[in-house]
């Protein structure tokens, strides 16, 4: 009897667990959702993690309370994410960097099953980009300026390691040029001391960049995408100056994993929503971005590809998380 009487309270107490996630989840949200995001204000990022939150409030009915966490080329804020309660309370925002971790840090505090993937937002290229005063005006000239400056050109990056990084290093090698990697806490630091003229060039994205180039504070050579962006038409990708060569970027939302499937359903439902809105669209657009969105499961499958794509441009290059 007694051992009937632990089965029935136990049957019971997971019934009654059952009753109260499902009501949590149907009320759901009942408090602000906290994002985070991965790299500092006025990065690619932040920008189009603000341009989606702005009206994924109104829809949820509840304040997004952004959270930025800088450092370690993204790590910081993914492995908070990672560990946070999986009530749903708690978003993060991801980008290229995310796939390159899984690769360089062998030893990471999180992985791939840590995450429970929302949603894609967006694509972007990568372009070079030139302080105004080097003398060159193509990548042709770059190429040829920098083979032949001693001591070395240098190049910022979003931190040692990431995908800026990379595409420069994959770049250089091709070009047979030397350089001095100087990494920052996220691209727009290293882009202000580009614009101060303390670096002479930077392998950046497009959404960040775009302000800096309308300005004229920078000159952009070359973009690394399939083909030329509508924002910046003027501007020829790699393989149009020479040397084909791609380095795309992604945006997307992700949860802990262990948030309830329909949380996660509902939070991709809205951030699908708000990206169908043309003013959405056309934000993102003229931040040098391509909307995209997706279902969880096709978000995974694109996390999944993207880590396996890049694994062996981190084996080819030789790159570590310090170099």
């Amino acid at each position: 009897m007694r051992a009937l009487s632990r089965i029935t309270l136990g049957a019971l107490l997971a019934l009654a667990a059952a009753h109260a996630s499902a009501q949590a989840t149907s009320t759901y949200p009942t408090k602000p959702v906290r994002w985070i995001i991965d790299f500092p204000a006025a990065g690619v990022s932040d920008i189009l993690a603000r341009t989606v939150g702005h009206k994924l409030s109104e829809y949820l009915g509840q304040p997004i309370v952004y959270d930025n966490r800088p450092g370690a080329n993204g790590i910081i804020a993914n492995e908070l994410v990672a560990k946070a309660p999986h009530d749903g309370y708690t978003l993060g925002f991801i980008s290229q960097p995310f796939s390159l971790q899984l690769t360089l840090h062998p030893k990471l505090a999180f992985g791939l099953k840590d995450f429970a993937p929302v949603a894609l937002i967006a694509e972007y290229p990568s372009l070079l980009l030139v302080n105004p005063r080097v003398p060159a005006n193509s990548l042709k000239e770059f190429v040829a300026y920098a083979k032949a400056k001693s001591p070395a050109i240098t190049y910022a990056s979003s931190g040692a390691g990431g995908a800026q990084h990379l595409a420069m290093e994959l770049f250089r090698q091709n070009a047979g040029f030397d350089a001095v990697h100087v990494p920052y806490a996220g691209s727009a630091p290293g882009l202000l001391d580009l614009i101060a003229g303390r670096v002479d060039s930077i392998f950046v994205n497009l959404p960040g960049a775009l302000p800096h180039i309308r300005a004229g504070r920078v000159r952009a050579l070359a973009l690394a995408g399939k083909t030329r962006n509508r924002v910046v038409p003027d501007v020829p990708t790699f393989a149009e100056a020479g040397w084909p060569f791609e380095a795309p970027g992604y945006a997307g939302a992700v949860f802990p994993a262990g948030v309830p499937a329909a949380i996660v359903n509902r939070m991709n439902a809205e951030i699908v929503r708000v990206l169908k809105l043309p003013e959405t669209q056309e934000r993102i657009w003229n931040a040098g971005s391509e909307p995209r969105s997706s279902t969880p499961q096709e978000f995974a499958r694109f996390l999944r590809d993207d880590v396996a794509r890049w694994a062996p441009v981190i084996k080819a290059a030789g790159a570590t998380p310090q170099t």
